[in-house]
């Protein structure tokens, strides 16, 4: 029996398929990108991926109850939260910071439903952590339908944090700040998240609560699929505010954290 469709208009399509979500700047779920200069830079973005090699999937559940086993072979080390400065000064973490897997940022988040036109964009202002990447197995995807190439592959789980730090929710319906999560792998490629059709127990993709606002906050899970024994080693954030036709300082210098 396959499990409930995903009800997340922003991540299906005109069938009713749950959509992957493709890399950003990109596709249903990803920030919409604006004539001028910010769109220049996302195309130049989207055509670097494409000729990575860089591919989405969507998965179905085989059968009612979601994920396997929910073990896991290895799971990266967690820092202690500590606030970073930027944090403690009330600011945003600065672009180009680098951080421990457990060590919140102070981000900025222009939601998609926000991020039209070549105007200014102003951020809504969060608290992101990532809090871990953990190894998990095969044996995990035991009730998903997997083409025989993906067998082979390794998964990884993000897990992640985003609280929200002011009083103005996000005015789109669909607005989900985990989109802008991309994980970066081995050779320093950014990969996508599988979507899932139906509720994959061992890493749920949470939706932001409703009204997302005042200190509200969720717990998400990414998941990839990495073949040929590749792993996710990093993961970085490039939302954040921008001047008129200009693309935010984060696209190029986004905020990171890794294991050490």
């Amino acid at each position: 029996m396959m499990g409930t469709a995903d009800d997340r208009t922003d991540r299906t399509d005109r069938s009713g398929r749950a959509a992957a979500r493709p890399p950003s700047g990109a596709g249903p779920g990803r920030r919409k990108a604006p004539s001028g200069a910010r769109g220049d830079e996302r195309s130049r973005m989207r055509a670097g991926r494409a000729a990575a090699g860089i591919g989405v999937a969507v998965l179905a559940l085989a059968a009612c109850g979601g994920s396997g086993s929910g073990g896991s072979s290895g799971t990266s080390a967690a820092a202690t939260p500590t606030p970073t400065a930027a944090a403690i000064a009330g600011h945003l973490t600065p672009p180009g910071t680098h951080l421990k897997f457990g060590q919140p940022a102070t981000a900025g988040w222009v939601p998609t439903s926000l991020d039209t036109g070549t105007a200014a964009h102003k951020a809504l202002k969060l608290q992101v952590t990532v809090r871990s990447v953990e190894k998990g197995t095969i044996a995990d995807f035991k009730n998903v339908r997997l083409k025989s190439a993906e067998r082979t592959s390794t998964p990884y789980y993000v897990k992640v944090r985003i609280k929200a730090l002011g009083s103005t929710p996000p005015s789109g319906t669909n607005d989900d700040p985990d989109v802008t999560i991309d994980a970066i792998d081995d050779r320093g490629q950014q990969q996508s998240n599988i979507i899932f059709l139906g509720t994959f127990a061992r890493c749920d993709d949470a939706r932001p609560p409703k009204p997302f606002a005042n200190g509200k906050s969720y717990d998400s899970c990414l998941a990839y699929l990495m073949p040929g024994g590749g792993s996710i080693q990093k993961v970085q954030w490039n939302s954040g505010p921008s001047k008129a036709n200009e693309v935010t300082p984060y696209f190029d210098k986004p905020i990171v954290w890794a294991a050490t």
